[in-house]
């Protein structure tokens, strides 16, 4: 399991969706995604077991698609693959899925910029402004005495527009914000200094222009917000933030651990912060597990379908890796993988649908140990919290987590009308059915309801009171 790559849905998407037209009519469009769907998606047999079901909705759409244009047709696609409840399985174009219809926040504010900006100077509220996030420059206006607009002035891409809204705060503490395709999310946020804008939940720090506040505080905390850290809260307690287990952050990760490690010996408790962690590699939490998990670990294993795609992707992969790197592994894949196709392999070394892994322990360790996780950790973090949760000092608190990994290890894939994409796991987990994880997450030991502001401070005295 621990080679496994686990892609995750929860990213928030950067790339511009052009508006460029399908070379496929959108008859052809859906039955070449039904029939890449239906061969190659590892769940599939699955989750159309009620057969009249599932016949029944694709010939629906099958009759919807005569007369369906290009936009209408990205519509209909997606009601296809949302059919299917999975995270990791959705179609798009230029990397991005197809967005929601009716999407919360479709409309625009009427502003004129330059009076907005005039007005902010002498605004006695401390919120309102104009802040920068990656790809985006926002105006946030009080529009009510307990409602801000944030709306877009400037962006990279070409989903949001000028004057698009883009998220909403409240004054009790809570945010509407509109990912990408326009989905919404919804948590708490906090102000510091009056200059940083934090959406936890999400896990997006907005910094306001020309704040009238030190830059060296702010840029302290928009480190912390946005990155890696290890530190002490009390005599007794520390903490480690991972907001990513993606692979540009292996480095990162080791070099922290290898920092702090005997901080890492010597504290009593420990708090890890998992909240917004979208996952990526197993790998990445390797280094931690002697510190927190118990001598043995029962990791559940999965089992691949076997497809010429897959087996393109794996050799595409090859290519890409140094020449210096050893492919003896992929090639085993590989070998299998055509020896077996149209069916299902298991890769781990007994071929069973659970192994006991054993651990040599750390010397020195925490004696208790909180994982904060919320509905934005998913994919590799949730593994992480599977496992973690089987040691006697660990405790998970917050809510239940994303809820993606049932089916995993996905690629973005073409299905033969550029130009759609599909994105689609090559994995099912064999702790199905008995287990299921997908649009459930896993729960919390401690679940921390929505009148608890400062999660760390209540993980703080829940461990030392």
């Amino acid at each position: 399991m621990k080679r496994l790559l686990y892609l995750s849905a929860l990213f928030l998407f950067t790339l511009p969706l052009r508006a460029q037209p399908s070379q496929c009519p959108c008859t052809q469009a859906l039955e070449k995604l039904i029939l890449k769907v239906e061969r190659e998606y590892p769940g599939f047999s699955t989750k159309t077991k009620d057969t009249t079901l599932y016949q029944g909705f694709r010939q629906t759409l099958h009759d919807q698609a005569k007369s369906r244009n290009d936009k209408g047709c990205q519509s209909l696609l997606k009601k296809y693959t949302d059919f299917f409840k999975d995270p990791h399985l959705w179609v798009g174009a230029n990397g991005t899925p197809f967005a929601t219809a009716g999407g919360t926040f479709s409309e625009k504010i009427t502003i004129d910029f330059k009076e907005f900006e005039q007005s902010l100077q002498t605004t006695p509220d401390s919120l309102e402004g104009i802040y920068t996030m990656p790809g985006y420059k926002i105006g946030l206006k009080k529009v009510h005495p307990n409602e801000y607009i944030g709306f877009i002035i400037e962006s990279a891409s070409q989903a949001w527009q000028p004057k698009d809204i883009k998220f909403k705060l409240l004054a009790n503490g809570y945010f509407t914000y509109a990912l990408m395709d326009r989905s919404i999310q919804k948590g708490q946020y906090q102000s510091f200094y009056g200059a940083l804008l934090f959406l936890e939940q999400i896990q997006v720090v907005l910094t306001k222009q020309v704040p009238r506040v030190n830059k060296a505080q702010i840029e302290s905390r928009l480190q912390e917000l946005e990155g890696f850290y290890f530190k002490k809260l009390s005599e007794k307690t520390s903490i480690l933030r991972l907001p990513s287990f993606e692979y540009q952050h292996l480095e990162t990760i080791s070099q922290l651990l290898t920092k702090h490690t005997s901080l890492l010996e010597s504290s009593k408790n420990l708090i890890i912060d998992l909240r917004g962690n979208p996952g990526g590699t197993t790998d990445a939490y390797q280094k931690l597990l002697p510190y927190i998990s118990g001598k043995f670990i029962r990791h559940t294993t999965a089992e691949f379908l076997a497809t010429q795609t897959y087996i393109t992707n794996l050799e595409t992969y090859k290519k890409s890796l140094d020449k210096q790197t050893s492919t003896q592994g992929i090639d085993q894949q590989i070998q299998t993988l055509k020896a077996n196709l149209g069916s299902f392999v298991n890769f781990s070394k007994t071929g069973q649908p659970a192994y006991v892994d054993t651990l040599t322990l750390a010397p020195k360790s925490p004696q208790q140990i909180i994982i904060l996780a919320n509905k934005g950790t998913g994919s590799s973090a949730e593994y992480f919290l599977f496992i973690a949760k089987q040691s006697k000092k660990v405790k998970v608190l917050g809510t239940p987590s994303y809820g993606a990994l049932d089916y995993g290890n996905a690629y973005l894939i073409d299905f033969g009308c550029p130009p759609y994409q599909l994105f689609m796991p090559t994995y099912r987990a064999l702790r199905l059915p008995d287990y299921p994880i997908d649009t459930i997450g896993i729960q919390p030991d401690v679940y921390l309801d929505q009148s608890i502001k400062d999660w760390v401070a209540f993980a703080v005295d829940y461990l030392e009171q």
